[in-house]
C-alpha cells in the first residue's frame, strides 16, 4: 500500500511540473475580459531569424549555431545552402556541438550522394 502511494504521488509531481512547462511557454493576456493565449513567437519565420544563425561556411559545408530549434527544422536550411552553392550536392549532418549557454553547434557537409562511374 505504501509503494502504491508513493508511485501516485510521484506521478502527481511530474504531472504538475509538465502542466507548470505548458504554462511558461504561452504567453497569457486578457483582452476584453476574455483570456487569450499565443504562443511567445508570433510565426516558426520569427523563431528561426531569432535563433538560428551561420557561424562558419565554405563551399562543401555550413556551421549553425541554434537554440529553441530542432534539428529536423534545421536541416532544409542547410539542404538549401547546398543547392544553392554546390550543383548536385546535398546536405549530410557531420556533427552536433553542445555551445555556451546551452547553444548548440550543427555542421554539414555538402556532399554528393550519386555513384561515380
Amino acid at each position: 500500500m505504501k509503494k502504491i502511494c508513493f508511485m501516485l504521488g510521484v506521478c502527481l509531481i511530474f504531472a504538475s511540473c509538465r502542466a507548470n512547462d505548458v504554462e511558461n511557454s504561452e504567453i497569457k493576456t486578457f483582452r476584453d475580459d476574455v483570456l487569450v493565449t499565443k504562443d511567445a513567437y508570433e510565426s516558426d519565420a520569427v523563431r528561426y531569424r531569432q535563433n538560428i544563425s551561420v557561424k562558419n561556411q565554405g563551399e562543401d559545408f555550413v556551421t549553425y549555431e541554434y537554440k529553441d530549434v530542432r534539428i529536423d527544422e534545421l536541416a532544409p536550411l542547410a539542404i538549401k545552402y547546398c543547392e544553392d552553392n554546390s550543383q548536385n550536392k546535398t546536405a549530410y549532418l557531420r556533427e552536433i556541438v553542445l555551445y555556451r549557454n546551452n547553444l548548440r553547434r550543427a555542421t554539414f557537409d555538402c556532399i554528393s550522394l550519386a555513384k561515380d562511374e
